[in-house]
This record gives C-alpha cells, structure tokens and sequence, in this order.
C-alpha cells in the first residue's frame, strides 16, 4: 500500500444547506437516501435529470443544522442554479462556504483519523469533518476543514503532496469523477457504476430521474460502462478505442498511463489483442463483478 499522504483538493468545494425544509428538499431530489446521513454518517449521490442522465455528483454530510455538499469546483454555480429552481417556495438557503477539502490515503489513513472502516463514517472535531470516502473504503478519507487547519500538524506521519498524487490513486482503483469522467446529460447514472459506489438508493422512493434508473437496473439494460484502462502512449480525452475497426469505447480521462474509458460491453468478448490503439488494456475495477452483466 502506499505510503500515508495528504493533499489539498483545490478542485472542490463545499456548500451548505440550511433551512427546516433542507432534508426532504434533497431527498425528493438526489439519488441517495437521506436516512443515511448524520453527524457520524456521509453519502454519495448525485442530482439527475427529469430523463435519468447525469448532472451533477457530491458528497452529502450534516453539520450541526447544516447539511454539507462536497461537490466539483468547476461546475458549482451549475449545481446552485438547478437546486435553486428546484426548491421554489422552500424553506432553505444554499451558500458557498470558504470551506478547504482535503484527502488523506494510502497506509492505514482511516485509522490515521480515528475512523471506522465503514463507507460514509464520519466525526467532526474542531470545525473539521473527517469521513471515509463512501464511494470505497480503499480511497481513505475525506476531510472538509475551516479555520487553520494544518494538515501536517495533525497527520505528522504523512507525506504532503500536490493533488496529482490523489489523481493517480483514483485512477488506479477506477474510481469515475463526475464533470471528467461521468459527462453531464449524456451518462446514465449506472453506466457510472453509481450502484457499486454507493451512490443510488433503489428503496427510497421517487426523486428527479428515479423512473428511468430503476428501469435500467432492473431491465439490465446496462450497455456501457466505465472502466479503467492502461496504455503505454499518450492518450487524451475523446481518443477512440476500437475493436476490429468498429467503435467500443470512448477514452474520459488519462494520466500517467492509466485512465477512465467509457467501454461497450460486448467488447470485452473481444480478442484484446486486436483493440485499437494497439497495446492498449481494458481493466475491470475490483469493485465490478461484470461476469453476470449482459453483453
């Protein structure tokens, strides 16, 4: 395993949710169940649209009487526009916070922070939020933080890095991104692999785009999924992979030779010596068990 680091992820930010309506605003909205959020708990969702693709994904945690959206920089004044035409009449007020995130991994990061080894654990000391990333345990941990929070004085043992060290951990366990990998309004939360992450309640009732995700899981109509990939070139986002000169895959995110590709299924029926580009290989994430999925 590697060796405990910590980095800054200054491509995050953090919203908060306040209001006595807040809880049943987001759980007639996001795919995740509410119920499962508290002060030791976190989730994983995702916000869809009326059609079932993809718009936006987050962490969801609570904070006294705040509720906490972790959620990709670049696209937060999106997010805010769609939750704010959704809550109409409401009782709740969404700001952004000055709120840093941070990610703890590697060596035994989630004892490092006094967690349980449980998806979505979380505590919250000193105005910071600790929680194991609920997508999978393997990620370590999250931390929301405000005020001097120094990470270097908290986890001495750990290596400081920039967030390129935490990218090419996430690549290596497959893990999607939403906004990269998992594109808006054109991914199917479950071609995302949203259920094995964590990130989809399929007993919590009706939310935006609920119909059409348990159609597909239960019709198994899942044609596509992402997928990691390795390659000793250069590839970049939007690269073709074909196999025998018919389109199989779309490469969403690359660095170091490893990457996220959107793949077809049945091209892991395949001969893989004859995808395109030539050397190029298509893995299945630990978390996936593809071997029942239809082709």
């Amino acid at each position: 395993m590697a060796e405990l680091t910590v980095t800054k992820l200054d491509n995050r930010t953090v919203l908060a949710l306040t209001g006595k309506g807040v809880w049943t605003f987001l759980q007639n909205l996001i795919t995740n169940d509410m119920k499962g959020v508290s002060e030791t708990m976190g989730v994983y969702a995702a916000l869809l649209t009326a059609q079932g693709k993809f718009l936006h994904d987050f962490f969801v945690l609570k904070s006294g009487d705040a509720y906490l959206l972790e959620t990709a920089s670049e696209r937060v004044d999106d997010l805010i526009r769609r939750l704010t035409l959704y809550k109409l009449r409401a009782d709740v007020s969404i700001a952004k916070t000055e709120r840093r995130v941070f990610a703890l991994f590697g060596a035994d990061a989630i004892r490092a922070a006094g967690l349980d080894a449980a998806p979505g654990a979380s505590r919250e000391e000193a105005e910071t939020i600790f929680f194991v990333d609920p997508r999978e345990t393997s990620l370590g941990v999250r931390i929301i933080a405000e005020g001097a929070f120094r990470p270097e004085a908290v986890f001495p043992d750990a290596m400081v890095s920039d967030a390129s060290a935490y990218e090419t951990h996430r690549l290596s366990l497959g893990i999607p991104e939403g906004g990269r990998d998992i594109q808006p309004e054109k991914n199917f939360l479950l071609e995302a692999n949203f259920e094995e992450l964590n990130g989809v309640s399929f007993s919590k009732g009706c939310y935006v785009g609920q119909e059409l995700t348990a159609r597909t899981k239960y019709r198994g109509t899942i044609k596509k999924r992402l997928m990691r990939i390795e390659y000793d070139g250069d590839l970049a986002a939007g690269d073709r992979i074909t196999l025998e000169g018919r389109e199989v895959g779309e490469v969403r995110s690359f660095d170091k030779g490893q990457g996220m590709a959107l793949i077809r299924l049945d091209a892991l029926q395949g001969e893989a010596a004859a995808l395109e580009p030539a050397g190029i290989r298509i893995q299945e994430p630990d978390y996936l068990d593809l071997s029942q999925s239809p082709a």
